[in-house]
């Protein structure tokens, strides 16, 4: 795990296994009451991991996110990676429930549009399943809950990338939250939506460029 001092950037890899959800938690909180704002960022099989934290970073705290997105990346000694980034503030600025509700509002049909992912499934398989339904609608939501958002978040940008889709697609929102887990009712699990549209190209705020840049040249 490496932080930045003067800009607050915590970075999570898959190598940090000693780190638990509630240590991650500790780490946002802390640096949240110190310099009221924070960047976040998993990397790999480690996403779902800070996906957690910041939903109980939300659910126990002032804390709320800011900015959330996925991007790949060229990672120190990982190479080419898949990252999920969050910029973390102590007040309230976007409300991306709101927002995700619109954009379903929007749809012809949710339930076809929405490609479930599960750790059962494989790469290629949800590359099919997503390139077709993006053969029908110009928009699809890909949704996954827990580890299975480590897939989810390379489907995604798999998608994106140019080199398998024949038409042009970007991601026009991410949205993360809670859902109850199916077994245990009693317990919530980290849970994301990814929203692509077809024609369309993912656009990055400079914030997000210069996060990317620190994390590729490992700052």
């Amino acid at each position: 795990m490496s932080q930045d001092s003067k800009d607050k950037v915590i970075v999570i890899q898959p190598s940090d296994v000693s780190l638990t959800i509630t240590d991650i938690v500790e780490k946002i909180i802390s640096n949240i009451v110190e310099a009221g704002e924070i960047n976040i960022v998993g990397i790999n099989d480690a996403m779902f991991s800070v996906c957690s934290a910041i939903n109980m970073a939300t659910e126990i705290a002032k804390v709320y996110v800011d900015d959330i997105f996925i991007a790949s990346i060229e990672a120190p000694v990982l190479g080419r990676a898949y990252s999920i980034s969050a910029h973390l503030a102590q007040k309230p600025i976007l409300d991306y429930t709101k927002l995700a509700k619109q954009e379903e509002s929007e749809m012809e049909d949710v339930t076809e549009q929405t490609i479930s992912v599960s750790r059962a499934a494989t790469m290629e398989r949800l590359l099919t399943i997503s390139l077709l339904r993006l053969a029908k609608f110009d928009e699809v939501r890909i949704v996954a809950a827990g580890g299975s958002i480590n897939d989810a978040i390379p489907l995604a940008l798999k998608l994106t990338n140019g080199q398998i889709s024949k038409d042009p697609i970007g991601i026009k929102l991410v949205h993360l939250y809670s859902i109850l887990m199916r077994n245990d009712p009693t317990k919530s699990i980290a849970a994301v939506s990814i929203y692509l549209q077809k024609s369309k190209s993912t656009l990055y705020t400079k914030r997000q460029i210069d996060l990317l840049k620190k994390i590729e040249i490992g700052q």
